[in-house]
């Protein structure tokens, strides 16, 4: 029985009425992922190319991964290939398959993404060719499936993220005299047993109020200036897990201050919660 790839280029170049013969080439084809690190919940955007093109008329080409470590969110096709389809059916595996009657027409083309979602803070997703033919006629193919292989990325692998936590953005960032904002902390792995987030600053221009948990800080403008605060992990031993920072800004001017008082007065001072 032939192969998919066979069957698909036989429909295909059945249209062709000329033969040229060439020497095959080797195309390579290459995988990437947005992100190296990774921790559970995180998405993962692998792209899939084709680096080096060499008359490039046919490839069958699956991610393979585990599904303890990640789960498929989403995939999508570039169209190079005249034919194309992307099959999620198999758990663990991305299959694409593409072909043409003569060849794509440009190296370094996006073939397909997937994007997968991590459910542990490690990895790997595999790269396996298993059919490619190159053509530079539309009525003859080479296989160089053994090649390709060889030439193409074989594996992409993650290790976890050093983050445990993150600093929500707040959308305040420049605060009245007397006004204050909440800054929250978001966890992003779950913290070891006796983990502490603290709250540091590198001035005094804002007073400060961290839960009792430390996931959250109210700072409260006091004196003018730009102030960074500091989240920090610390283990139950004391040593430095992770560290965020924000920065804020207090307006305490002479007029800022007049306007903070009597604010402050009549209980119109904001405390602004994210």
């Amino acid at each position: 029985m032939k192969k998919i790839l066979s069957v698909i280029l036989a429909i295909i170049m059945i249209l062709s009425v000329s033969t040229v013969s060439f020497a095959a080439s080797t195309p390579v084809i290459t995988a990437s992922a947005d992100v190296s690190t990774i921790k559970s919940g995180d998405t993962v955007t692998v792209t899939v190319k084709v680096s080096k093109n060499s008359n490039l008329c046919a490839l069958t080409c699956s991610l393979e991964y585990s599904t303890s470590q990640f789960s498929v969110v989403s995939t999508s096709k570039n169209g190079a290939f005249s034919m194309e389809y992307i099959n999620t059916a198999t758990s663990g595996t991305v299959k694409f398959v593409g072909a043409t009657a003569t060849s794509i027409s440009d190296s370094s083309q996006v073939l397909f993404t997937a994007v997968f979602k991590a459910l542990s803070s490690s990895g790997t997703i595999k790269v396996n060719i298993s059919e490619a033919y190159v053509t530079s006629g539309t009525s003859s193919e080479t296989d160089v499936t053994s090649a390709v292989a060889s030439a193409s990325t074989k594996k992409l692998s993650f290790t976890a993220s050093t983050d445990y936590i993150s600093i929500r953005t707040p959308s305040v960032t420049t605060i009245r005299y007397k006004d204050g904002i909440v800054l929250h902390t978001d966890t992003l792995r779950s913290l070891p047993s006796g983990a502490t987030i603290e709250w540091t600053a590198d001035n005094d221009c804002f007073t400060m109020e961290p839960s009792s948990d430390g996931k959250s800080l109210t700072v409260i403008s006091a004196s003018k200036g730009t102030t960074v605060f500091t989240a920090t992990v610390y283990s139950s031993a004391g040593k430095v897990l992770d560290t965020e920072t924000v920065t804020l800004v207090s307006k305490a001017g002479l007029f800022q201050k007049l306007g903070g008082f009597f604010r402050s007065l009549f209980g119109n001072t904001t405390i602004y919660d994210e």
